[in-house]
């Protein structure tokens, strides 16, 4: 720390932090995996939901190629009827072949034409069953997505007061502590999942449990310098009752 800094007014500070933290971690703790679980059903809500609309598109878009199909059908249709109607004019042989071939080809349109129909009947078949699916699994995860965020309402009306609390205070203890101290506590505080500093406990640092060695230990419990923990990197405090956080 810096000349002139009062390390032990910091530190009281940070310990007085990590309390805040602590309270706050226990309240998100009582909530269990509601907040996971409500997070989970909304994106797969949120996929099904795009799933249903793309089926429902395609399903569209059948109807489209289905009616445009009939329309080729039917013009190609009457082209057949025409060529047949020409069979009974022809005076040649080479007439003759021409016309056949133009019959067996608008024949063989036609066939490809109901072939490509019936790959788009079982398609849409397929997809009417696949929405159906999926109209009944929207609907169940809206019911339990619906339980869910009742039952975190309730858990998050019960703490609302005593968070808003802890926040304010934290708050206003955050931008009293000296920043660098405060950027390495914050960073090993994500890291550690809601610790950045710990106390001295049974002669090791009270987050991951190495032992500190006894000079070390007096460093701490004189309070003059920052001293961090060698294993896990978290501000070590000496025990509570060396400290007075009042």
């Amino acid at each position: 720390m810096a000349r002139g800094v009062d390390v032990a007014k910091e530190l009281g500070m940070v310990a007085k932090l990590q309390s805040i933290d602590s309270k706050l971690l226990e309240l998100e703790e009582e909530k269990g995996d509601l907040p996971k679980i409500v997070v989970r059903l909304t994106d797969e809500m949120e996929t099904k939901q795009s799933e249903l609309e793309n089926h429902r598109t395609r399903v569209s878009d059948i109807g489209k190629e289905r009616r445009d199909l009939d329309n080729q059908i039917q013009m190609t249709q009457v082209k057949l009827k025409k060529y047949q109607e020409q069979l009974y004019s022809v005076t040649t042989n080479r007439e003759y072949d021409a016309i056949t071939s133009e019959i067996e080809s608008a024949q063989a349109q036609i066939k490809d034409f109901e072939e490509s129909q019936l790959k788009l009947l079982d398609e849409e078949e397929v997809l009417s069953g696949q929405i159906n699916d999926l109209e009944e699994a929207i609907n169940a995860i809206n019911r339990e997505l619906s339980e869910r965020r009742a039952e975190l309402e309730e858990k998050e009306e019960e703490t609302r007061s005593e968070e808003t609390e802890l926040n304010h205070a934290r708050e206003k203890l955050a931008v009293r502590i000296k920043k660098p101290l405060m950027a390495h506590y914050e960073r090993i505080r994500i890291a550690k999942e809601g610790t950045g500093a710990a106390h001295l406990y049974a002669s090791a640092c009270g987050s991951c449990y190495a032992v500190v060695p006894p000079q070390r230990q007096a460093e701490i419990r004189r309070m003059e310098d920052i001293i961090l923990c060698e294993s896990c990197g978290v501000i070590l405090l000496p025990e509570q009752e060396y400290m007075n956080l009042s």
